[in-house]
């Protein structure tokens, strides 16, 4: 289940549940060989070295997984000890090569737990919403060697990428997540909901508001793809209170916008529609079911062309990139 505690850190999960999880990874887009390869070009490009890379969030562990296939050692940190414990069953092996190593701690404290300079390349995907970025940058700043890589990566509410069905079917998908999550939000006491305020304001900046500073950076690009559809899993009626977007894009920064709805392209049915809604958030599982969704899930269903019908789904993602001076 999901923690009922007053915090920031709303996403967490306070019990071992290996189908979560699995519905999870299963929902979720494939960052595939070519995302990758992007990230390990961008490295190289700067003479990065291949020593040891570090994953920020590493939530079930499937990046560091990745990781581990380019690097000597990785290690994998989680704010979560639960969330930890699955990956340690999920990279059983690499755990006990010691290919990868597990760390219980916070991005904003990860450079408490390990010496300055020591990372080659840092990762921190689907996490960056929920974080303080500033400490968060400057606790990385101070891991990565010089010319060592930052990669931010997060991807936001998927859309229906095919013209005749995306009038249709993307009202009543953004109806259903803003019903889900607004149960959520507009309960939460004033920590976890000064964390949903900032996540949300983030996302709605398509994370443009973190700073990297160009005494710290160099050669920074915000890679973006299908820009021009919504960051944030729900929409401005599931919030109680007012979102604002920043920038923080500075001077000399590479900003490339792309569309391109066959990006991570998934194929879902109305089964997949309701794995990605549960699974978006831990706890999402746990209500109790509700009518007014249920109503909305069948008017889906038939706008997607009835019982059974596949439809194409893409995403937003932004990438940024940075290397440390």
């Amino acid at each position: 289940m999901a923690s009922t505690e007053d915090t920031s850190n709303f996403f967490q999960r306070s019990d071992y549940n290996e189908d979560y999880w699995n519905n999870y990874l299963a929902a979720r887009p494939h960052y595939d060989d070519p995302f990758y390869q992007s990230i390990y070009h961008y490295h190289q490009s700067h003479r990065g070295l291949t020593g040891t890379a570090h994953d920020i969030a590493t939530g079930p562990g499937q990046v560091a997984a990745e990781l581990s296939n380019h690097f000597d050692h990785v290690i994998a940190s989680d704010i979560n000890a639960t969330h930890l414990d699955v990956a340690a069953h999920r990279l059983s092996p690499l755990v006990s090569s010691q290919k990868v190593t597990l760390l219980h701690s916070s991005a904003e404290a990860i450079a408490e737990a390990h010496p300055p300079s020591s990372a080659s390349l840092i990762t921190a995907a689907e996490c960056l919403p929920l974080m303080d970025a500033s400490s968060a940058i400057d606790a990385f700043a101070k891991l990565l060697k010089t010319n060592g890589t930052l990669a931010i990566w997060f991807y936001g509410r998927p859309f229906f990428a095919e013209p005749e069905y995306k009038g249709k079917c993307q009202p009543l998908l953004d109806s259903i997540l803003d019903l889900s999550f607004s149960k959520i939000i507009k309960k939460t006491g004033p920590q976890a909901k000064a964390g949903w305020k900032r996540g949300t304001d983030r996302m709605a900046s398509f994370l443009d508001d973190i700073e990297l500073k160009s005494d710290e950076w160099q050669d920074v690009q915000r890679r973006k793809w299908n820009a021009d559809h919504p960051m944030p899993f729900y929409g401005p009626e599931a919030c109680d209170f007012e979102v604002k977007p920043g920038s923080a894009v500075a001077i000399g920064e590479t900003v490339v916008n792309k569309q391109d709805t066959g990006f991570w392209e998934r194929s879902w049915d109305l089964a997949g529609v309701r794995r990605f809604v549960v699974a978006n958030l831990p706890g999402f599982d746990q209500q109790e079911r509700d009518e007014e969704v249920e109503a909305k899930y069948g008017e889906l269903e038939q706008a997607m062309g009835g019982e059974n019908a596949v439809r194409k789904i893409s995403w937003p993602v932004v990438l940024i990139l940075a290397s440390r001076r």
